[in-house]
């Protein structure tokens, strides 16, 4: 076999320049507007409590973890710093801390959790989304917030404050990713962070690669077990909301943008990793494959618990997660090999 030559430095910094600078900004201006409005919803709701603006939070609650699903994937610079991305939502909570804090929390009932800065400075497992989903979700919780009883107004400034921090951190974000953007897209020998623009570019292909492999071991894997007999819906995110494969649907729109270089309304198609493939053929193969597994998706109810009752739910669900594995497949060898990223390596696994 021929070997492939080295793909110029210049080529990489087009892309981390365009995602980077250009396509992500506007997403992260959308989260901080989405949390910010989340604020004002519930604040509203605490002034009067009824079923109508509670159900207004509830929606407010979806628009936010809509875009920050979109967001998640990307998982570098200011998303992660310092904890940032579990701030944002503690999840997999693998030996359930946040329902024994919960717990304990609505049993003490402590002022400061009701404060957002205070708030802050404590467990990351009682600030952010999933909190904030077993306040205005969970159905005994509802009545009690409608009926504004003791736990009812507890709960209520208690969720204010997680969103206003969510509000928070999402301004922060949206705040410290323009550096981050400009030290990743100027990338050189100049750079202390990023001796060349191909090493700050494997951050894109680790994020498409990580986001595909979370979805497969974490947000489906943890589900559906190891067999039926071991399938537990409960395991999946945002369950009590009832949108784990509506995150998933997210997800990918963010996940996609990576290798397309457009994302809803910003950006412009083939400018993202797309770019550096070389064959036509590959690359419409990748799109093809990609939109069969949104297709898929999308004939899916929108929680793996829905997903369950079905008396097919659990194999059609395993059926979803084997396309996902393909799809992993395809950034692991045409994408990876073609855009000269890929190497095998991983977080998850503690390489």
């Amino acid at each position: 076999p021929v070997a492939q030559a080295d793909i110029p430095d210049e080529n990489y910094q087009v892309i981390l320049s365009h995602l980077l600078t250009e396509v992500v900004p506007p997403k992260l201006d959308a989260f901080h507007d989405a949390t910010a409005e989340l604020t004002d919803t519930i604040s509203d709701f605490c002034r009067d409590t009824d079923a109508d603006r509670l159900k207004d939070a509830q929606d407010a609650f979806h628009s936010a973890m809509d875009i920050w699903q979109e967001i998640q994937p990307w998982r570098m610079g200011p998303m992660v710093a310092n904890g940032r991305d579990q701030h944002i939502e503690y999840w997999p909570d693998k030996h359930g801390t946040a329902t024994r804090q919960f717990r304990k929390l609505m049993f003490n009932k402590p002022a400061a959790y009701t404060d957002p800065i205070k708030l802050s400075e404590g467990s990351a497992a009682l600030q952010g989304l999933p909190a904030l989903e077993e306040v205005l979700f969970d159905d005994k919780r509802a009545s009690q917030l409608i009926n504004a009883d003791e736990d009812g107004v507890y709960l209520c400034q208690y969720g204010k404050a997680i969103a206003t921090n969510l509000q928070t951190i999402s301004g922060e974000l949206r705040d410290e990713w323009p550096e981050f953007a400009e030290a990743m897209s100027t990338a050189g020998p100049d750079s202390m962070d990023y001796p060349t623009a191909k090493f700050a570019a494997t951050d894109l292909y680790r994020a498409l690669h990580e986001g595909l492999l979370i979805i497969s071991t974490q947000k489906l894997g943890r589900p559906l077990g190891e067999s039926e007999k071991d399938a537990k819906a409960s395991q999946a995110e945002s369950e009590t909301s009832k949108r784990s494969l509506r995150n998933i649907k997210h997800n990918l729109i963010g996940l996609f943008a990576i290798y397309d270089g457009k994302w809803g309304d910003v950006g412009e198609e083939g400018t993202g990793l797309a770019s550096l493939i070389d064959s036509s053929l590959l690359d419409r193969s990748f799109r093809l494959n990609w939109q069969t597994v949104q297709d898929q998706l999308g004939e899916l109810p929108a929680s793996v618990g829905e997903m369950f009752e079905h008396p097919d739910g659990y194999t059609k669900l395993s059926d979803f997660a084997g396309q996902i594995d393909f799809l992993t497949s395809l950034v692991e060898n045409d994408v990876g090999g073609n855009t000269q990223l890929g190497g095998g390596f991983n977080s998850l696994d503690g390489d």
